[in-house]
């Protein structure tokens, strides 16, 4: 199993939300300290969320960069990549994958458009639940359509990584949904990474007993409730 710590970028700093709430932010520092943390801990990859990209208040590709070349890290990132031009960008940036939001949502086709151009595997296709629902635009609004639906139609356009996100347990420390998600990847017959909610080590281990493809560590971790060096060295065994 491959795990992701996270880094949630606001105004160029590492920070969490609360459940994805704007208004109650905690700053953790320099994302590009996190990372080289993550680095010396053994781990291959980050998962870079571009907050101010999700609320289209700028973008943060210039750390994406700076992540890329001063560490080994392959960076996966997302955050308002809603066209082509931005996930060009972000790629261009030095990022290896790139998370789709809203737009598998909102257009599809082009998202099929986009893996065709740069490849399946440069593209994870993000299914944030909320109510049963997909969350869309930052978490701030909801489609009519399940994740497993979008995920169906987004695997017939060349989908083959997809990020699912319980909202509700985002950040909270409350166990990730790893029922929903080992689901989810059965359906899809695809690779899913869970997301939201893992608070510790017994979370990681149950993901990866069910073949979970990967796992996102946020807050567990800058809350100090998993030794990084440990949950590297659980999911790599």
């Amino acid at each position: 199993m491959i795990l992701f710590p996270a880094i949630d970028i606001y105004d160029g700093k590492a920070v969490r939300l609360l459940g994805g709430d704007y208004g109650k932010v905690t700053v953790y520092g320099d994302p590009l300290d996190m990372a080289k943390r993550f680095e010396d801990a053994g781990a291959e990859w980050v998962h870079v969320v571009d907050l101010n990209g999700a609320e289209s208040s700028g973008d943060n590709f210039g750390i994406v960069e700076k992540i890329s070349s001063h560490t080994s890290l392959k960076v996966e990132s997302g955050g308002g990549l809603r066209d082509r031009g931005r996930v060009a960008s972000l790629l261009s940036a030095g990022a290896v994958r790139a998370v789709l939001g809203t737009v598998c949502v909102t257009d599809p086709e082009t998202v099929g458009r986009i893996i065709s151009e740069f490849g399946s595997e440069a593209v994870v296709c993000g299914l944030d639940a909320k109510d049963g629902k997909v969350a869309v635009r930052g978490w701030k609004e909801k489609a009519d359509v399940t994740p497993l639906l979008l995920g169906k139609k987004l695997v017939g356009l060349g989908a083959k990584y997809f990020l699912y996100t319980d909202v509700s347990r985002d950040g909270m420390l409350t166990g990730a949904n790893v029922e929903a998600t080992a689901d989810l990847g059965e359906k899809l017959g695809a690779c899913v990474i869970a997301s939201g909610g893992v608070k510790d080590i017994r979370d990681l281990c149950e993901i990866k007993s069910r073949g979970i493809y990967g796992a996102v560590l946020g807050k567990a971790y800058y809350e100090n409730k998993i030794d990084i060096k440990e949950a590297v060295k659980l999911c790599a065994n």
